[in-house]
């Protein structure tokens, strides 16, 4: 008869409720410790994705949502029959840090078609510090509008009295000509006009004047009585409003002639987005 010694043995532990049960070898619990941090690991990396995830769909849908709001305010702030012209960069960096940190740093806007007072322009804004809430102030704003020289050829009653024969962009000056009949004689005449920034309005101010081939100084001109009483309307300073085109936050800075085109500059720093001022237009005199 075979002994007992080799023969397998089951030993038996009770569990809390008194029942035995089978002993479990103390070498597995290093295995499930194992994997559970192993799973732990996982269910972070996936937590960590989620967020990378969430981050960048806030980014590029609140980025779009943004620039679409901004088009339009921008629209019915300046009149504007749609938005589809606007263009708004928000700038590169992360809007989410930016709007965390109570406003955007700079914010640029084209708009391709604006109209001044009947002539057509370009317009470029560029703002700077522009604050989330709508009722702080926006730290600076500028805005460049853009004439060119084909529109400012629609001014000819608005530079002279006379009737111009061409009007053209010349170096910083705007140049009109006409002619003046003196007796049985036609003088070909030039007038240099420099813009200048007249409050709500921009003022053409004759700078220099070529008479036939010579060039006068508009002061001798306008003492020579004879010449003056001819040309006293070609030589008087003019105006033109764009009072009623722009809203009233706006102030005009300087206008001057570069590339071709009447550039007016505006500027309005410290005011806030919801301020009344951006909604106002003034008035213009009627033509």
């Amino acid at each position: 008869m075979a002994s007992d010694e080799h023969q397998p043995t089951l030993e038996l532990r009770l569990d809390g409720s008194g029942e035995s049960a089978p002993a479990t070898s103390s070498s597995d619990a290093p295995a499930k410790r194992k994997r559970r941090g192993w799973i732990g690991w996982v269910i972070a990396g996936v937590v960590v994705i989620i967020l990378i995830v969430g981050v960048f769909l806030v980014e590029t849908v609140g980025r779009t949502a943004a620039v679409r709001i901004a088009q339009d305010e921008i629209a019915s702030t300046l009149g504007l029959e749609a938005s589809d012209g606007v263009s708004v960069d928000l700038g590169s960096g992360s809007l989410v840090l930016q709007a965390l940190t109570g406003g955007l740093d700079v914010v640029t806007i084209d708009i391709d078609r604006f109209e001044v007072n009947g002539l057509e322009s370009s317009v470029r804004v560029t703002a700077t510090g522009v604050p989330v809430v709508p009722s702080q102030p926006i730290d600076t704003v500028s805005m460049d509008v853009a004439i060119s020289g084909a529109e400012v050829s629609k001014l000819a009653t608005t530079l002279s009295g006379l009737g111009l024969d061409s009007i053209e962009l010349e170096g910083s000056a705007i140049r009109v000509s006409t002619e003046f009949a003196l007796l049985f004689i036609r003088i070909p005449v030039a007038l240099d006009l420099v813009p200048v920034a007249a409050g709500d309005a921009i003022a053409f101010e004759p700078e220099s004047v070529i008479l036939g081939e010579e060039q006068i100084s508009v002061a001798d001109l306008r003492a020579n009585p004879l010449v003056s009483s001819l040309a006293g309307s070609l030589l008087s300073s003019q105006e033109f409003c764009v009072a009623s085109s722009l809203p009233t936050a706006l102030t005009i800075d300087s206008v001057d002639v570069a590339n071709d085109n009447l550039v007016i500059q505006l500027s309005a720093d410290g005011i806030a987005l919801d301020d009344a001022a951006w909604k106002q237009y003034g008035t213009c005199p009627s033509s």
